[in-house]
């Protein structure tokens, strides 16, 4: 195994829709980017078919597409990353897209920015939405493609986990690995960021009631992740791994 450079992680976050790389890792992304590690972000669609506004303004059903993506470019500033690669797929069609073909624009990206780690939504998509299990099914034929050019170490794969006890709260039905908090990210100094980008989302709804949960939340502050099954069997010993956990 090769020796790591700490300088040298690349994050590759892959979601359904603008908001969801903030709900699930925000905070860890501001934790690398503030190291100087490389953070990026592919968002599949637009989310045109989200909520139209949060305050007495309301937004047209189509401007949304442009108003979230805006909110989400913002965002990736304010985290220190960089402008996210938007797919433009329709909101709550990508189940109809061929995974194959998706599969090959993320793996386009894949070869383009070397990712160190990819996360995106594990089997059941945390909220069972069909984007998010169809970017996870993508995501994993593109994973399963990928060679790294250098020959080294192979991406290490993870998905966002929820604690069994949030999850009956919410009456998320995950998947067994989704379960699994094989990462947990200290994010007590960065949740700040990430409350303030949920609040960025102002056309989101379910965003505003995160970052109220969030606000009225004690500490700790974590983000948890499940390491996929398709990543390499001896995964504890990733140097990626060693080096998340002591973030």
């Amino acid at each position: 195994m090769k020796s790591f450079n700490k300088e040298s992680i690349v994050w590759l976050g892959v979601y359904g829709h603008p908001d969801d790389e903030t709900s699930a890792s925000g905070g860890t992304m501001v934790k690398l980017s503030d190291k100087g590690h490389q953070v990026y972000v592919i968002t599949a669609t637009g989310g045109e078919l989200g909520t139209l506004g949060t305050d007495d303004s309301k937004i047209k059903r189509e401007d949304l597409a442009s108003v979230r993506e805006c909110e989400l470019k913002t965002n990736m500033k304010a985290y220190g990353a960089n402008p996210p690669f938007m797919l433009r797929y329709v909101d709550q069609e990508l189940e109809k897209e061929d995974p194959e073909v998706l599969a090959i624009k993320i793996l386009d990206i894949m070869h383009m920015v070397e990712p160190d780690v990819v996360s995106t939504f594990g089997p059941s998509g945390i909220s069972n939405h069909p984007d998010h299990i169809a970017i996870h099914k993508s995501t994993l034929i593109a994973y399963e493609k990928y060679t790294n050019p250098t020959g080294e170490n192979t991406p290490l794969l993870i998905y966002p986990s929820i604690p069994e006890d949030i999850a009956k709260m919410y009456n998320l039905q995950l998947s067994p690995v989704e379960k699994n908090m094989d990462l947990i990210i200290d994010i007590d100094d960065t949740i700040r960021y990430k409350i303030e980008g949920l609040k960025n989302y102002k056309s989101q709804e379910d965003a505003q009631e995160f970052a109220a949960h969030l606000s009225e939340r004690e500490g700790p502050h974590f983000e948890s992740f499940a390491v996929s099954d398709s990543s390499q069997n001896d995964w504890e010993s990733h140097p990626v791994v060693r080096y998340l956990r002591s973030l």
